[in-house]
């Protein structure tokens, strides 16, 4: 990663607050960040709201070019509360 992961999470942070979807934040990560790495989407989606790891595991099973196991509407319903506790708790 060449930008501090203090100023993705930020970037995340804000996105969701505007209503962005988990999918939506995710391809945003690969798009402007250039980080593809399913780990580190999932360790950055653990920081940016305060989840475990195990709390994220579905995105393992999603890709943002569309081309894995869940869809982002499946990826949104696996893991949307997440963001939503997180939201709910600030």
């Amino acid at each position: 990663m060449t930008t501090e992961p203090s100023i993705i999470v930020a970037a995340m942070r804000s996105q969701a607050k505007a209503g962005a979807s988990p999918a939506a934040l995710l391809r945003t990560v690969a798009k402007d960040y250039g980080i593809v790495q399913q780990i580190v989407w999932m360790e950055l989606f653990c920081e940016a709201f305060d989840c475990n790891l195990g709390s994220v595991t579905a995105i393992s099973a999603w890709w943002h070019e569309g081309k894995n196991e869940l869809s982002d509407n499946d990826l949104d319903a696996y893991i949307q509360y997440v963001i939503d506790d997180y939201l709910n708790k600030a």
